[in-house]
């Protein structure tokens, strides 16, 4: 899975956000506000990406337990589904 082309992620004053752009504004017209840890997903979601791969870098980069880190991913990638935000 990955992010929709289209959808671009920046950073401006320390806020990260991800908005949706040419085809993909069609589908999803809005902002996304994400916090350092969902924004860290969203740039591994820059390339084509599993669940399972998520979850390792997750654990790679912050100290948390797996079942903790499975939960939150699971969560947000649901988000990104019901958003039309992820294919794949």
């Amino acid at each position: 899975m990955r992010l929709k082309d289209g959808i671009v992620t920046n950073s401006i004053d320390g806020e990260n956000f991800a908005i949706a752009t040419g085809k993909a504004a069609k589908e999803f017209n809005g902002l996304v506000k994400n916090n350092p840890t969902a924004a860290f997903i969203f740039e591994l979601l820059k390339t084509e990406q599993t669940e399972d791969s998520i979850v390792a870098a997750m654990l790679e980069k912050y100290d948390i337990d797996e079942k903790t880190v499975r939960t939150d991913v699971k969560e947000l990638l649901e988000l990104l589904r019901s958003k039309n935000l992820i294919e794949g």
